[in-house]
């Protein structure tokens, strides 16, 4: 499930970043640091939509649900005129809890069902773009070509829910200089719907998550590897990350066809990062 490393062309528009992926001509959205709300994106059967909506309610931190689709319906107001079945870069398809699309597709178009109900999670790529204006760009925006951050699986579980009974928390990793930590949570925290400040950090850090010997030797689960300078004074940061859901959907064995972004290939929204979100979270009337 690695994530896609190609050169990240100028788009003027969320929406013109969408046509390009709808057409094919475009295969990520990593450091597409434009101020407007980036998605992860989680399609399950509606049988499921409760007990998700009911997992991400205990696991904000991880699972920030931003919208929720209308069932079988691939739209959403975050971005009027979108089509969630084609204008993401690549997908994940999993039946059964196994992946059945290892290096992705670009539609999935013939796998969205009457049946299936979309749901869109907040992201850190969301923050990215405070970031780099306050003179702190995560490293693998600065790489040639692009990366997408390094993503790891923890030993810390989830909260369960309904069917969703196995599972970890999936941290994403960005380096920085430990005296720049301070101002670099402060700016994070206010992006509470995009997993929010850091939730560990430095070796100590990634030795309570149980990852600190795969980020000491390089090992991603998901994304790709971005060095840390400790010559520098670089630390690894820690944050939430939105894979989480598709590692419980694997865990839990979900039954049935599901949906989701490959790491690194967000949906991308209109909506400004700095509006409010809360008057966005429709609720689908057909399973709630």
């Amino acid at each position: 499930m690695a994530s896609p490393s190609p050169p990240s062309p100028q788009f003027f528009t969320p929406h013109d970043l969408r046509l390009a992926c709808r057409n094919g001509t475009h295969n990520t959205t990593t450091s597409f640091t434009t101020p407007t709300v980036q998605c992860n994106l989680l399609v399950l059967p509606s049988r499921y939509a409760s007990s998700f909506t009911q997992l991400c309610e205990r696991n904000p931190v991880s699972c920030p649900l931003l919208y929720s689709t209308r069932v079988g319906s691939p739209t959403t107001p975050l971005a009027p005129g979108a089509n969630l079945t084609t204008d993401l870069p690549r997908y994940n398809v999993y039946k059964d809890g196994k992946l059945l699309t290892p290096h992705g597709i670009i539609s999935v178009e013939e796998y969205w069902t009457k049946d299936h109900v979309g749901f869109l999670i907040g992201c850190s790529f969301s923050f990215e773009w405070a970031l780099s204006a306050a003179g702190f760009p995560p490293k693998n925006s600065l790489c040639t070509p692009v990366k997408c951050v390094p993503m790891f699986r923890t030993r810390i579980p989830l909260s369960p829910a309904g069917e969703f009974t196995a599972g970890c928390v999936v941290v994403s990793m960005r380096a920085y200089k430990e005296r720049d930590l301070a101002e670099v949570r402060r700016i994070t925290r206010a992006f509470r719907r995009q997993h929010g400040e850091p939730v560990a950090w430095g070796w100590e850090g990634a030795r309570i998550l149980g990852i600190e010997e795969k980020v000491r030797k390089g090992i991603v689960d998901f994304g790709e590897w971005v060095e840390i300078d400790g010559d520098a004074g670089e630390i690894p940061v820690f944050w939430g990350c939105g894979v989480t859901p598709q590692v419980a959907v694997m865990e839990s064995e979900i039954e049935g066809v599901v949906i989701s972004h490959v790491p690194g290939c967000m949906f991308v929204t209109d909506v400004p990062v700095e509006e409010e979100m809360s008057n966005l979270k429709l609720w689908s009337a057909e399973f709630m």
